[in-house]
């Protein structure tokens, strides 16, 4: 049983479906799980299809966990699906990882967990093909941001060369993760723009999404992808964050860093989150606007520390 966090990425579900298919050419009986569908910006992977909601109790012996800094990332009916497993093996990239289950392997240095699974299957000499290399290139792009992050290393563009030799299209590949939104998606960047938040002369900028605007726009898991990359890019911001009130009442916060001086890590950290030190996110209790006021003043904090 292979599964990756709730709300599924890119990393998520190439690495996951990498994976799946990667034992599957081994022989071995695979379900690939997760609480959430695919995303609909996802769903063109080869074996993204093979993703199934959780259900019943599983008689696989062995859970694969990828992407996951905590066992709380992964809703608990797939926990409860897994009851039987004999054995968990966690495989990350995440700093924050806790370090759950009875095998560990955590590269905090990988930019994404895609890498790590195409290093597994290389040093073991697994056969991968065109499917294989098209999902694991997608974690790997989506987690590197197009290859753009301070994360990405010469290994990884030497290994996204060797998942290309193996037949994948990256043109077409490229399209479908970044030239094929939804009308919703752009909408949605649209009216989040219109509320942006610019705070501490300029340092950072935040846009916060209320659930009856996700409601009124149809918006689906994913379709906010990308919005934090485009404040961003704003050349006076260290640091940017994403609020998005759930269906729960809780806040998912997004935040990214331009500059490790200033860790969103430790800041999501102090919110019961995690991640890495310049990319990191957290769950706040609501309402959004109290939520936003905390962690904004957590963010000031840190952009104020001496050097």
């Amino acid at each position: 049983m292979v599964v990756s966090h709730d709300r599924p990425d890119g990393d998520a579900i190439g690495s996951a479906v990498g994976m799946g298919l990667l034992l599957k050419k081994l022989g071995k009986t695979v379900e690939i799980v997760n609480a959430d569908p695919v995303p609909e910006s996802l769903a063109f992977l080869p074996g993204s299809e093979l993703i199934q909601a959780p259900s019943g109790q599983s008689d696989a012996d062995l859970l694969i966990v990828l992407d996951s800094a905590g066992k709380d990332r992964i809703s608990a009916a797939v926990w409860e699906m897994a009851a039987r497993v004999q054995t968990v093996i966690n495989i990350d990239h995440h700093v924050s990882n806790t370090g759950f289950g009875d095998l560990v392997y955590v590269d905090s240095v990988s930019p994404a967990t895609g890498q790590i699974v195409f290093e597994i299957a290389s040093f073991s000499s697994w056969p991968m093909d065109a499917a294989i290399a098209e999902n694991l290139m997608a974690a790997i792009s989506t987690d590197t941001g197009s290859f753009r992050y301070p994360a990405t290393t010469p290994k990884t563009f030497h290994i996204a060369g060797e998942l290309a030799a193996l037949g994948v299209d990256l043109g077409r590949l490229n399209r479908m993760l970044y030239e094929n939104y939804p009308e919703r998606r752009v909408m949605a960047l649209k009216l989040l723009l219109q509320n942006l938040r610019i705070d501490f002369e300029g340092r950072c900028a935040s846009v916060s999404l209320p659930l009856t605007l996700s409601r009124e726009l149809g918006l689906q898991t994913g379709d906010t992808e990308g919005v934090i990359d485009v404040i961003r890019a704003i050349d006076s911001v260290m640091v940017a964050v994403f609020f998005e009130e759930l269906a729960d009442g809780k806040i998912r916060v997004s935040s990214r860093s331009k500059n490790a001086r200033y860790g969103v890590g430790e800041i999501c950290a102090r919110f019961g989150g995690g991640g890495h030190i310049l990319a990191a996110g957290a769950r706040l209790a609501g309402p959004l606007e109290i939520a936003v006021t905390r962690f904004l003043a957590a963010v000031e904090e840190s952009l104020d520390r001496p050097i």
